[in-house]
């Protein structure tokens, strides 16, 4: 049995989280008898300052996105300071990690666990490989890029053109997407069939994914939505119990019905029953998205690792960027008009997008290493 550590976080907006899982899901359907997955807190392998860190990420973002920002550029342009301080934090828990698991294969699914790990394992570790597994679609910091890597993953051709251009051996890079869960997957296998299941006449759902916005946005959001159209509106708050509380206390005297939920684990049905999202751009709820072909409205993008995330969506005709709360509207109309014909449009792009269903492939290739001496 070949044995895969993969090293992610748990509370950093929990996209790497979704993908460490999407992973395990792949080798558990596919190579359930031939590799073993064990995933790893790259934050817990440190100092208590390390571990704060994790922790502050969801507070940072929402009332302090520009000093986010400032982080995100110290990482980008100054990596080298932040792997060597975080390799001294690391290195006596990862060691020992490994000398307990003895992995064939390390993956890493976080940014900060890359160049800070490549350092421990030349000096301690030179026989032992490491894959990355890039989660930021499009805005790729530098912090993620390290030549002494084995092979990258990358999330789009844009990003794999940014790695290139930065330094990576253009034959380490492969290009497959970011890798869902499982319950993410589309029902439908054919185009015919994205078109037979799109809504184009009864009553429009929407689907508000709340990432730490301010209630009185969302609020405004919910509003107009129904002042402007005949909709069903879902709002989903995760697992911030006081954004759910201010919310509801907003909706008091409200008249019209709101399906307000906290955390779900049924997220996935909830993508698969609405017909538009409107959410902040982080990559893993717009490729969750992408997936369940669910045309996508971003409602802004947190400074640094997603900004470029709206604009690439546009581009590609898998969802809309909007420079205003009042511009997501102006993008519903779009999306509406002529019969809802973009909407249709968008759905089939997305059915098309090449980055689709990246699970299967990044499961194969990762198991092409682990399993090559077998062959």
């Amino acid at each position: 049995m070949k044995r895969l550590l993969i090293i992610s976080s748990e509370y950093t907006g929990h996209g790497h989280k979704s993908v460490h899982t999407a992973i395990v899901q792949g080798f558990e359907q596919l190579y359930k008898d031939k590799i073993e997955c064990k995933v790893i807190n790259g934050f817990k392998l440190g100092d208590l300052e390390l571990m704060a860190t994790e922790r502050l990420y969801n507070v940072c973002i929402k009332y302090f996105p520009n000093m986010w920002g400032k982080f995100f550029n110290l990482s980008n342009n100054d990596s080298t300071f932040v792997n060597k301080k975080i390799s001294r934090k690391i290195r006596r828990r990862l060691l020992k990690k490994i000398e307990q698991y003895n992995p064939d294969l390390i993956l890493s699914v976080h940014p900060l666990f890359n160049g800070s790990v490549l350092n421990l394992l030349q000096k301690y570790k030179p026989e032992l490989k490491l894959y990355t597994l890039i989660t930021d679609i499009v805005s790729v910091t530098h912090i993620w890029l390290d030549n002494r890597v084995s092979k990258v993953i990358s999330p789009s051709i844009e990003a794999t053109n940014f790695i290139v251009e930065n330094g990576i051996d253009k034959d380490k890079v492969m290009t497959f997407g970011i890798p869902t869960r499982v319950n993410f997957d589309s029902p439908c296998k054919t185009i015919e069939e994205v078109r037979a299941t799109t809504n184009l006449n009864r009553k429009l759902r929407v689907l508000l994914l709340n990432n730490s916005e301010r209630s009185k946005r969302i609020y405004y959001i919910i509003r107009k939505l129904h002042e402007k159209y005949d909709c069903d509106v879902t709002v989903v708050c995760g697992r911030n119990k006081n954004n759910y509380r201010r919310i509801k206390h907003r909706l008091r005297n409200y008249k019209k019905e709101v399906n307000l939920i906290g955390y779900s684990k049924e997220l996935f049905k909830l993508f698969h029953e609405n017909d538009i999202l409107i959410t902040r751009c982080g990559s893993l709820s717009v490729v969750e998205g992408i997936n369940c072909l669910i045309p996508i409205v971003s409602m802004g993008a947190l400074k640094g690792q997603e900004e470029g995330t709206p604009i690439y969506l546009e581009e590609n005709g898998l969802g809309y960027n909007t420079v205003s709360t009042d511009d997501i509207f102006n993008k519903i109309d779009y999306l509406i008009e002529n019969g809802r014909e973009y909407l249709l449009k968008t759905r089939e792009a997305q059915f098309n997008y090449y980055g689709r269903d990246a699970r299967e492939k990044t499961v194969h290739f990762i198991a092409d290493e682990l399993l090559k001496d077998e062959k």
